[in-house]
């Protein structure tokens, strides 16, 4: 037999060929095959990918503490397990968009439904209604209506930028756990360990997705209590904590994401009201 490239002559049972390093081809493609074949080669995932998948499911630390160390062959890089969880996230969020809407509406069902009531609300059916009440209830409306068309858009940026968002998120998570737990790892170490342990909470939340599209919206809002609990987990094996003490870094872990939170808001708040001061806007 020879060699369908370069008609270079092959050894008996060869799986490549000794002249131009071509993989031997002698199974008719199938659909099973080309399915195989967009997996890796497009999302590159591989044997590595899913035994890091398994480790972090059973062992994250184990996975981890390797990594660190030096141990890099045997495990997926972290930030391409972050980005393919995201970039899947991504293209499957958008594909049922709807779905993903729906979902994350259910969070705030009932005061979702009393802003959209308010930013519908047919003023001119009203009777027996003062001049006062109708110009309070007008700001309302349109109060109510810029509220939903923010919740839109954001909803909507979050679908289109998922994976930027994935990213922007995993440095101060990192540093909020560097923070948290600080010695015997530095920032660039906590960046490893996040974006293993965040990478890992994408596939989980493709699956709880799923389920809250043909169980019940709530899944996915219940999901998030398992992303705490496995951040525990990872972190509380990693560091070799009790249950107690885990919690108490979880505590401390919060409490930073507040205050990181709330210079975000006032910063914004301060920007927003010089832009407005100096008539930029």
């Amino acid at each position: 037999m020879n060699c369908k490239n370069c008609q270079d002559s092959l050894e008996e049972n060869a799986q490549f060929c000794d002249n131009c390093g071509a993989k031997v081809i002698i199974d008719r493609i199938t659909f099973k095959q080309l399915i195989t074949e967009l997996i890796i080669n497009v999302f590159g995932i591989d044997s590595k990918f899913f035994l890091t998948l398994r480790k972090m499911a059973t062992k994250p630390d184990e996975v981890l503490k390797e990594y660190l160390l030096g141990v890099r062959k045997k495990y997926v890089n972290p930030f391409a397990f972050l980005a393919i969880g995201a970039g899947l996230s991504l293209l499957i969020f958008n594909y049922f968009a709807d779905d993903f809407i729906a979902i994350q509406s259910n969070f705030n069902s009932e005061e979702t439904a009393k802003i959209k009531e308010m930013a519908d609300l047919d003023l001119s059916t009203l009777k027996n209604i003062s001049e006062k009440e109708l110009k309070i209830l007008e700001a309302k409306k349109k109060v109510a209506q810029i509220q939903i068309k923010s919740m839109d858009k954001m909803l909507q940026f979050m679908l289109h930028y998922y994976n930027l968002l994935t990213f922007i998120f995993l440095p101060i998570y990192s540093l909020l756990s560097k923070w948290t737990y600080k010695k015997p790892h530095n920032y660039g170490e906590h960046i490893v360990i996040n974006a293993y342990i965040y990478g890992f909470t994408t596939y989980f939340s493709i699956i709880a997705f799923f389920a809250a599209m043909l169980i019940h919206p709530s899944i996915y809002l219940f999901s998030m209590v398992a992303y705490i609990g496995y951040y525990l987990y990872a972190f509380g094996k990693l560091y070799n904590l009790t249950f107690g003490k885990s919690v108490l870094k979880l505590l401390r872990f919060l409490l930073g994401l507040i205050l990181f939170s709330l210079i975000i808001l006032i910063t914004v708040a301060v920007i927003g009201f010089l832009i407005g001061k100096l008539g930029l806007i």
